[in-house]
């Protein structure tokens, strides 16, 4: 992930050098603008410090390529999440102004679907992924959309599609973790058979219940309650 640091001027419309409170969240948006660069973005954040176009920036804007500016420093408040009023549940875990202890994110998309690319998707899993880790926060719970926190049609792809964005905080949590897991067959020999069984891949390891290999390979299988023990036998 290539971070480029292109800090906008300290001004009252989008970069007020306000310190955070506490970083508790991170906040995923989309520039609502296709096939738009980064950069072109954080001009737009930039130019309103003119006070034309009201307020608003974020802390990091996601090129198509990938690249990752960083707009304003991650101790300081973006007003991303600003609205007159905001949902219960986000008041309830980041309280009234949530501008105050969370970080925000852009990401450039290349339809007015918010499809992003791959780039921009990988780069989007990596950030995240390392803010989590730095604030020790947890991707299941501490990642929100704009949608989350307003109700805002923002990050739209993951607005529409929310099954994705289900597996986009598991996908941050695999990368944090550096664990990885996928359910498959395993194949393997024994005695000169060749048997195939479900199992997980985790890790670099092959994982199967024992149960399930052992009657596969022509053992019963039991249970001794009174002994709590499990009891194997060679099939007749």
């Amino acid at each position: 992930m290539n971070l480029i640091q292109d800090l906008l001027t300290i001004n009252e419309y989008s970069r007020p050098g306000t310190k955070l409170k506490k970083v508790q969240g991170i906040v995923v948006h989309w520039v609502a603008n296709p096939n738009t660069s980064a950069k072109a973005n954080r001009n737009f954040f930039e130019n309103r410090k003119n006070g034309k176009s009201g307020y608003g920036s974020a802390h990091y804007l996601i090129d198509l390529n990938g690249s990752v500016i960083l707009a304003i420093p991650p101790e300081e408040v973006a007003y991303h999440v600003g609205a007159q009023s905001y949902r219960s549940e986000a008041v309830k875990r980041l309280g009234s102004y949530p501008n105050g202890n969370t970080l925000g994110i852009e990401c450039t998309h290349v339809d007015w679907n918010g499809k992003m690319t791959d780039k921009t998707y990988e780069s989007l899993i990596l950030l995240c992924a390392e803010l989590c880790k730095r604030y020790n926060l947890n991707p299941l719970t501490s990642l929100y959309r704009h949608y989350d926190i307003t109700g805002k049609d923002c990050h739209k792809w993951f607005v529409n599609n929310p099954a994705e964005w289900e597996k986009f905080k598991k996908e941050v949590q695999t990368k944090m973790t550096g664990t990885s897991e996928n359910k498959g067959i395993i194949k393997f020999e024994y005695e000169g058979r060749k048997f195939e069984i479900e199992g997980i891949f985790k890790d670099g390891t092959n994982y199967t219940p024992a149960r399930t290999l052992l009657e596969s390979l022509g053992f019963n299988v039991g249970w001794d309650n009174q002994n709590k023990t499990v009891l194997i036998k060679k099939k007749d």
